[in-house]
């Protein structure tokens, strides 16, 4: 059993906010952590799962330790996963203004790229399930949403900076069946005050891939 974070990064200025891209992945930073190093899975370097977390989804509302996540691998090739492993989304911005930014972080899961079954695979959307920490449930769960109200009621960062979403535990598709799957994440950064724009919204997106089980097929360089 392993935890995987997958660590997104953003800026509200700069080129790829103007593109509504998260920080792309850095080979060439010396020491990455999730405090520095956007685009990438990190691993956790502690037995067991954070806090004793289950399979369920849940909001964290404390800032994770960097010192308790490493090995970054970039998003560039479906990361591949064993049932029984964990999932944790973190979105963040080093900005200086960022404790006066609200997000509503979305991330919606589907099986592949729209092409045909490969043979043996299964029609499965998620490798998630709609559990709660109260309600058990084996329901896949594709679509992640956290706080769909008005923007000044979104969420405040936390004191790093951070918006962390507990997934939960990656299940199997029926028969074992090898898929892959992607997941478009989304955040919508409305600014309440101060610069760089108090009132506005700012939209960011991403699509890392992850295999449960089977080979993982490797982008080209």
């Amino acid at each position: 059993m392993s935890v995987y974070l997958y660590n997104l990064l953003f800026s509200l200025s700069g080129s790829n906010s103007a593109v509504g891209r998260f920080q792309p992945y850095s080979s060439a930073i010396a020491n990455p952590t999730i405090s520095n190093q956007s685009a990438a899975w990190f691993s956790y370097q502690v037995a067991g799962t954070p806090n004793g977390l289950g399979d369920y989804f849940a909001v964290i509302t404390q800032a994770l330790n960097p010192n308790q996540w490493g090995n970054p691998q970039p998003d560039s090739n479906a990361l591949a996963l064993s049932p029984g492993d964990y999932l944790i989304m973190r979105i963040a911005s080093l900005d200086a203004n960022v404790q006066n930014y609200q997000s509503r972080v979305t991330a919606v899961l589907a099986r592949g790229s729209g092409t045909s079954l490969a043979p043996g695979a299964s029609d499965l959307q998620s490798p998630l399930v709609m559990s709660t920490p109260t309600v058990s449930s084996a329901l896949p769960r594709t679509v992640i949403d956290v706080d769909g109200s008005l923007a000044p009621s979104w969420p405040a960062a936390l004191s790093d900076g951070s918006w962390v979403s507990w997934l939960g535990m990656v299940h199997s598709a029926p028969n074992a069946a090898p898929n892959t799957y992607t997941m478009n994440v989304g955040a919508s950064i409305y600014v309440n005050t101060g610069a760089p724009a108090a009132g506005n919204v700012f939209t960011f997106g991403h699509d890392p891939r992850m295999q449960v089980g089977g080979m993982v097929k490797q982008v080209a360089a």
